[in-house]
């Protein structure tokens, strides 16, 4: 009879036996990487996951990168995934007309940025934001504001920070 040494870490009020999620098989994570993405409203329908050797690929189409970003989070907290490679892909929603002057336009409507020293210039699906602002606050929002223009997939914040 083999005895297994058991490996526990504590942490807070959490007890984590490592021993127990080396024994975690593939499909056992698998399921459990199904499950917790059909619950999750923030991943829609069409994104799968393979897994080999604890080892999580995700792949799929969203409309949205926050549902790329939900899927990830989702699988990453997981007992037994050890890793995770997200290629998951943003689609354009809808065609590209108007980006720039939608992205223009929100800017100007945020209190939190400085519009005078932002520019957005669409390149291709990816927005690409330059210019200055106040903190690193305001350039997250900037970033944020960036993602209402519809077929945007991606955002290049190159703002710089130059406090008053």
């Amino acid at each position: 009879m083999e005895t297994a040494t058991r490996t526990t870490t504590h942490t807070a009020d959490v007890t984590v036996d490592l021993c127990a999620l080396r024994h975690l098989t593939e499909s056992v994570i698998c399921r459990a990487v199904e499950a917790a993405l059909t619950k999750s409203p923030s991943v829609p329908e069409g994104i799968a996951a393979q897994v080999v050797d604890r080892n999580v690929t995700l792949t799929g189409q969203v409309d949205w990168t926050y549902q790329r970003e939900a899927a990830d989070q989702i699988v990453r907290s997981l007992p037994g995934v050890g890793s995770v490679e997200n290629q998951i892909t943003t689609v354009a929603r809808t065609p590209l007309e108007n980006a720039q002057e939608r992205l223009n336009n929100a800017r100007f409507r945020d209190p939190q940025i400085q519009p005078d020293h932002v520019v957005v210039t669409i390149t291709g699906q990816t927005a690409v934001l330059t210019g200055y602002v106040r903190s690193l606050a305001e350039k997250r929002q900037a970033g944020l504001a960036a993602w209402i223009a519809p077929g945007v997939t991606a955002i290049e914040n190159r703002l710089d920070i130059r406090p008053l």
